[in-house]
């Protein structure tokens, strides 16, 4: 399974890291994972994702003016994302524990 496949899967959760930090719109969350050296998630595959965790309350979306161009969706966590995310991320450490787990057991 490639790097890619690997972050395709992890969307949600890497999403709700970003907006850990701050409010961020659609290309600014693309940015901050291509920052953190991952791969920068292309619009089809953003958007319906920040979609699916808006209707599930782990985010919030405001309409925000800006400087240089037509105004932008913001996306927020909420405190249901936030548990969400621990979530996420609990099981994440738990699945990296067992395939380390995996490698050890001879």
């Amino acid at each position: 399974m490639s790097t890619a496949a690997w972050q395709r899967a992890s969307v949600p959760m890497l999403i709700l890291n970003v907006l850990s930090v701050a409010p961020r719109h659609g290309y600014g969350i693309s940015q901050s994972l291509a920052s953190a050296g991952l791969q920068p998630i292309k619009g089809a595959q953003l958007y319906p994702a920040l979609v699916r965790l808006e209707d599930e309350g782990a985010i919030v979306a405001r309409w925000e003016q800006s400087e240089s161009g037509p105004a932008r969706k913001v996306y927020e966590l909420t405190a249901a994302g936030r548990a969400q995310r621990e979530g996420l991320r609990g099981q994440w450490f738990a699945f990296i524990d067992a395939v380390e787990a995996v490698g050890r057991a001879d």
